[in-house]
């Protein structure tokens, strides 16, 4: 209100002045014909004229005010406020110019010539200060917009892996809860089997020709207990990311497997190099080294080979370049048909038939997103390429980190171990 009450103040003493030094008398002189007379008095065009500059500037008059009101609104947010001037400058531009228009409808009837040209002086004032100013503040205005829309798009972007990170943790503790209950219910049969050996081995009555096939049994039930814990509980959840020494638990996963492979005749082959601490969450890890070896075993069939290659790589993210660790495992199978390849990581789908869950995959994925990393697989058939095969790749952090978007997109390479 002081603002307003100090401006109309020194517009009265402007007028005062003016008047007093006989500059008014000049300025609002009448000694000239009126624009109606240019317009040859003919009721169209001067109506046209008046009714066009008069909806003119009471545009320019309602973007004026909108611009100061913005103006006001954005003064208390520290980041906006040193480009409200902008506003300001712009305001006062447009409504110099909606000025030299209402003159255009006052000339119509009163010439009052060199008023009007004082108005367009003033806009001319107000005019080049603003344009010159714009062009030399447009490059950093530029690269602040592209800065703020950068900010909502990363701000979306974490959203909208917060959610996937809710999705993912859901998924795990529904799998989790299946696995629980099937290892349980397996594992029951399994103690009381047990028990009965162990009662018969130790029976006096006992043949001891018996006994030895007795505790040969009894070995296979332990055998079974132990697959039941790794295999078909299909999710082992642990509660915190640990230190682990990676190298150790893929040796000790791909010696868990080494009887069932060698048995089919697949070769393996180790590229472990492991020269960083890593964090992570142990028992998910191991799964997803055994489902996907498994899966590649599967693959094969027989006779054929799987790599399995561990290396620090960085991965490059919202969060800018990451250490971590690259897994991957790529085997000679016959590849993933090119109309499987889109749904290989949804729930329920196989192309094992009868013999598999859908599941797999799936939670290897809701696993990987768990640690923080992300999977792709990169896949190609007979029919494609001569050296067919699959290859799946496996990122993970060296601590686990915010969810990352982990779709799998086929590539155009396949396993090809030589040159991997």
């Amino acid at each position: 209100m002081r603002k307003v009450l100090l401006a109309a103040a020194l517009t009265l003493l402007g007028i005062e002045v003016l008047a007093h030094t006989g500059l008014l008398g000049a300025l609002l002189s009448l000694h000239y014909l009126p624009h109606r007379f240019c317009y040859l008095q003919q009721p169209w065009l001067v109506w046209t004229n008046v009714t066009m500059d008069g909806l003119i500037a009471i545009s320019y008059g309602v973007v004026f005010a909108s611009l100061f009101w913005i103006a006001g609104k954005l003064r208390s947010i520290q980041d906006v406020r040193g480009y409200v001037w902008i506003l300001v400058a712009f305001g006062t531009f447009i409504v110099a110019c909606g000025a030299t228009h209402l003159m255009e409808v006052i000339t119509v009837w009163w010439p009052v010539y060199p008023f009007a040209a004082g108005v367009k002086i003033l806009c001319a004032a107000a005019s080049v200060p603003t344009a010159v100013l714009f062009a030399r503040t447009a490059p950093v205005l530029a690269g602040n917009i592209r800065q703020f829309l950068d900010m909502l798009s990363t701000t979306r972007q974490e959203k909208e892996q917060a959610v996937r990170a809710l999705m993912a943790s859901e998924k795990l503790a529904v799998a989790g809860r299946i696995s629980a209950a099937i290892s349980h219910e397996i594992k029951n049969p399994l103690e009381t089997a047990g028990n009965v050996l162990y009662l018969l081995a130790t029976d006096r009555r006992m043949p001891s020709d018996l006994v030895e096939l007795v505790n040969a049994a009894s070995a296979e039930l332990k055998r079974a207990d132990q697959i039941a814990q790794s295999n078909l509980s299909l999710l082992r959840s642990s509660s915190a990311a640990q230190p682990l020494a990676l190298a150790e638990l893929v040796a000790n996963v791909l010696d868990l497997q080494a009887a069932q492979l060698t048995g089919h005749r697949i070769s393996v082959e180790r590229r472990l190099r492991v020269p960083l601490p890593l964090k992570a969450y142990a028992g998910e890890l191991r799964q997803i080294l055994i489902n996907l070896i498994q899966n590649a075993a599967a693959a094969i069939g027989s006779q054929g080979r799987i790599l399995v290659r561990v290396q620090p790589r960085h991965s490059s993210g919202i969060d800018g370049d990451q250490p971590g660790y690259s897994i991957t495992i790529a085997d000679t199978g016959p590849g993933i048909a090119p109309e499987n390849r889109g749904r290989l990581f949804t729930m329920f789908f196989t192309t094992k038939g009868e013999q598999g869950t859908g599941m797999g995959l799936w939670l290897v994925r809701s696993m990987v997103e768990k640690q923080g990393g992300w999977i792709h697989f990169r896949s190609r058939t007979a029919a494609e390429t001569s050296q067919h095969g699959t290859i799946f790749n496996i990122w993970i952090p060296l601590e686990p980190t915010v969810l990352r978007d982990s779709a799998a997109a086929p590539a155009d390479t396949v396993a090809h171990f030589a040159t991997t």
